[in-house]
């Protein structure tokens, strides 16, 4: 059975540097865990990590710190910095809490979308389908997150957006690394159209439905293509 993977030729030189020492370590660091380059439950010793891009522990724990405030990494007084591990349990209650919080944010944007905003769902909509074609696996999951995060901006809570903003990190990674299981994206696309449609019409109650649908479908796809084989093709 084969999966959309991520080119595994693409390195994280290619990626834009931020302003400071310690955000090009964190941009680094952050691409090589979404990647999986540096895989769940792995040790990221900042000794080590400091000798291997020749600075000081001060940007490499500021880099670390950040990665933890996205969920990326764990650290604890005894055993440091880790990779985050994200078993299948994990992953279900990820998208238990997003269910609920973006559900509910799903149908409050239903009165609150402009035709604006309409169009520019429609808009992510025809990127995603050519990204599908491409096979852009990086886009996929960038141009998904913008679809949601569209609908959410309309209900005007930043503050449970800033929550599912920390969420869709770890779902980010996960999905970049596991692939989408063949046909998950012409689902995603046909219930992004359908909650699209439900939107436009105000309609707050098939808008939901079409949501939650939609994300228990996604949890179960990711779970699924967890327990695939590494070596599919």
């Amino acid at each position: 059975m084969s999966l959309i993977r991520p080119d595994p030729d693409v390195g994280t030189s290619a990626l834009p540097f931020g302003s400071t020492v310690y955000q090009r370590v964190h941009e680094h660091l952050r691409a090589e865990i979404i990647a999986g380059r540096l895989p769940p439950g792995m040790r990221l010793k900042i000794q080590d990590l400091a000798t291997r891009y020749g600075l000081s522990h001060m940007p490499v724990r500021e880099a670390l710190q950040q990665l933890q405030g996205e969920g990326l990494v764990v650290m604890s007084p005894n055993r440091g910095a880790t990779v985050r591990r994200m078993d299948a349990q994990f992953v279900r209650n990820l998208f238990g809490i997003r269910e609920a919080l973006e559900g509910y944010l799903t149908r409050q944007a239903a009165g609150a979308l402009t035709p604006d905003d309409i169009a520019a769902l429609r808009a992510i909509q025809a990127e995603l389908r050519t990204a599908h074609r491409t096979r852009d696996m990086q886009s996929i999951v960038r141009l998904n997150r913008a679809f949601h995060r569209t609908i959410e901006a309309a209900a005007g809570n930043d503050e449970a957006i800033r929550l599912l903003d920390l969420h869709s990190n770890l779902i980010g990674a996960l999905r970049t690394r596991v692939g989408y299981r063949p046909g998950r994206v012409e689902t995603v696309l046909a219930e992004h159209d359908a909650m699209v449609e439900a939107l436009a019409a105000g309609d707050a109650a098939a808008a939901g439905e079409i949501h939650d649908r939609h994300i228990r479908g996604a949890r179960d796809d990711i779970i699924d293509a967890m327990a695939e084989p590494d070596d599919v093709t």
